[in-house]
């Protein structure tokens, strides 16, 4: 009997089931069509990979309880394998979804599946094929009970950050896990689109070209800019095309996909509150790639002399401070998502499951880490001691690059996003007033005073 099963024998569900298998345990795959799982059979198939070609011979092939791992896309596809598994599963089996779920989905089935006696955990996985073969950052949750079942395979196959720690742990309860997950996303989306934006500033407003600028690139990941985005972004610029011979990025059409958890977490941020502008704008700049007028320049583009290198620490040190607000806005809506949702979040453990192995490691999550290892129940990362230092040390550079930027002609919506928060989030005297005046004037909606406590409402004009 093998110790756990693997549904989905795409490129992920293959390398996990790998990755599990190379760390000594035994596991069943299955695909819904037999191609995949022939493929996965003829290359790696022995007593610890057994390929299974029906529903029925895939569940009763694994030990009780049963472990299972779906591995298959969002949606409806998950319904549909729980109705083809949910015959032949008893009381006290476990199953695992590892794909990008939506997290009230994974909620909905938690809570199906725990009036059975079945139990369910939602498990975001992050790291791509690589990492889900080498060793992925993950987050479970759902029942406690059910991750100390599983802790020893799950600490065994995940990444390990620096300090040699795997970089997995138990979230929280119901769909908690799928939720982290879709912050990590959110937050994914904000760095890349940083990254695109500073690219675009260096090529326009320096005139540089891929090389210098992947050549750059490298030089801030070997300091505090470290991270896996701006690693291989220094190599995409480097690769060159088969066909043309030029360089790879610039044959690529100029549109940027999306597959919905950046959309799921904006949807949520409005429901909390969260002012999560700097992934909010990197979502709508991947809308904006698609509905761009091709082919159109504004007339009024500015055209301006190239400005000087020198700038360009500078334009390092906005970059690290503009990362920092999509982590900082990425944790702030997690914080208020445990409340709402009463999770219990550790936002420390957190971090440091994303130090290793996913898409978003950098050298800022342990120093994000120690801030909470410091301070658990952080209103907000900007108000610890590291942060708040790095936010007075480089708003001023912040600015510069939005301001540069905006004399070009170079859209950079989410440094504009980063800088606007930071300059709102820490100032009292915003003109918030001026709007609940106008609230109360059209709608009578009422407002507080700042001299004493009420609520109150003005008679702005006569009735004729």
């Amino acid at each position: 009997m093998q110790q756990v099963g693997v549904i989905g024998m795409a490129v992920m569900g293959k390398n996990l089931a790998l990755n599990i298998k190379h760390n000594g345990f035994s596991v069943s795959v299955f695909n819904i069509t037999r191609e995949e799982t022939d493929d996965v059979a003829s290359k790696y198939a022995d007593e610890n990979l057994l390929p299974t070609y029906s529903w029925e011979e895939f569940v009763k092939s694994l030990e009780k309880p049963r472990k299972i791992i779906m591995m298959i896309r969002a949606g409806k596809p998950v319904d549909e394998t729980i109705e083809h598994l949910k015959p032949f599963l008893d009381i006290g089996d476990i199953l695992i979804d590892g794909g990008n779920s939506y997290f009230r989905d994974t909620n909905r089935r938690h809570a199906d599946f725990g009036r059975l006696g079945i139990k369910y955990i939602g498990l975001g996985v992050s790291g791509g094929e690589i990492g889900a073969l080498n060793g992925p950052s993950m987050m479970p949750g759902g029942d406690s009970s059910s991750y100390a079942a599983l802790s020893p395979m799950f600490e065994k196959i995940a990444a390990k950050n620096p300090d040699g720690i795997p970089c997995v742990a138990y979230i929280g309860p119901e769909g908690s896990g799928h939720y982290v997950k879709m912050i990590h996303n959110g937050i994914e989306y904000g760095m890349m689109q940083l990254i695109c934006e500073i690219f675009d500033v260096l090529r326009k407003a320096l005139g540089w070209n891929n090389k210098q600028i992947a050549d750059q690139f490298e030089v801030w990941n070997s300091g505090d800019l470290q991270a896996y985005l701006i690693s291989i972004s220094s190599k995409v610029l480097r690769k060159k095309d088969n066909i043309t011979g030029k360089d790879m990025v610039d044959v690529i059409l100029n549109e940027a996909s999306y597959k919905g958890t950046g959309n799921w977490m904006l949807e949520d941020a409005i429901n909390l509150g969260a002012p999560i502008s700097v992934i909010a704008a990197a979502v709508f700049a991947r809308f904006m790639s698609t509905l761009a007028i091709k082919d159109h320049v504004l007339d009024d583009k500015p055209t301006l002399a190239k400005i000087d290198s020198d700038l360009v620490p500078a334009f390092g040190n906005a970059l690290y401070l503009a990362q920092a607000v999509s982590y900082a806005q990425g944790f702030q809506q997690l914080k208020m998502a445990s409340q709402a949702y009463d999770w219990s979040l550790n936002y420390s453990s957190i971090a440091q499951i994303w130090e290793s192995g996913c898409i978003i490691r950098s050298k800022t999550l342990t120093d994000i880490r120690n801030a909470f290892n410091e301070k658990p129940q952080l209103d907000n990362l900007f108000l610890a001691p590291f942060f708040t230092a790095l936010r007075l040390s480089h708003l001023s550079d912040l600015r510069l690059v939005v301001a540069k930027a905006g004399a070009f002609g170079i859209p950079v919506p989410a440094f504009s996003a980063a800088l606007s928060y930071l300059e709102s989030i820490f100032n009292s005297s915003l003109p918030a007033n001026l709007l609940q005046a106008q609230r109360d004037y059209f709608g009578a909606h009422t407002y507080r005073r700042n001299d004493k406590p009420g609520i109150f409402h003005t008679e702005w004009y006569d009735e004729a």
